[in-house]
């Protein structure tokens, strides 16, 4: 098992920060209405349609679901599930790209949301390019 952690280890980390962003997704539903993530005046309407779904418990089950799937797919040894996995967290990804960068460009509400995305989302690329040939 930890020699396919050890070969699949981008994949591994991906999986595992997933379902740990899903968890506290899941936990702290509604932060982003919290005036200590966003400070008044309220955001305008644009910026809550594009962030509204980013905190909702559904939004973290589904994160949950695909770090499932990477992590089975890693510890089982099934590529078909790494590349599902992968495929499909580009989703969730992009969407959250595309919301926080909206908040953060739009709105002038800087912080490192939208820059921790961005890398997350390129380093996604990154792992999706090299291809699943490695260990066979």
């Amino acid at each position: 098992m930890l020699k396919r952690i050890r070969l699949w280890y981008q994949h591994f980390v991906f999986g595992v920060a997933t379902v740990v962003m899903g968890v506290y997704t899941v936990l702290h539903a509604g932060y982003i209405d919290s005036p200590q993530v966003t400070p008044p005046p309220p955001p305008p309407y644009y910026e809550q349609v594009a962030t509204r779904f980013s905190d909702d418990a559904w939004f973290g089950f589904v994160l949950i679901a695909i770090g499932t799937i990477l992590i089975c797919g890693v510890l089982l040894n099934h590529s078909w599930l790494r590349k599902i996995g992968l495929a499909l967290l580009a989703l969730p990804y992009g969407a959250l790209f595309f919301a926080y960068g909206t908040r953060g460009l739009l709105d002038f509400r800087i912080n490192l949301t939208w820059i921790f995305i961005a890398l997350a989302v390129a380093l996604l690329i990154g792992v999706a390019r090299k291809g699943d040939y490695r260990g066979r």
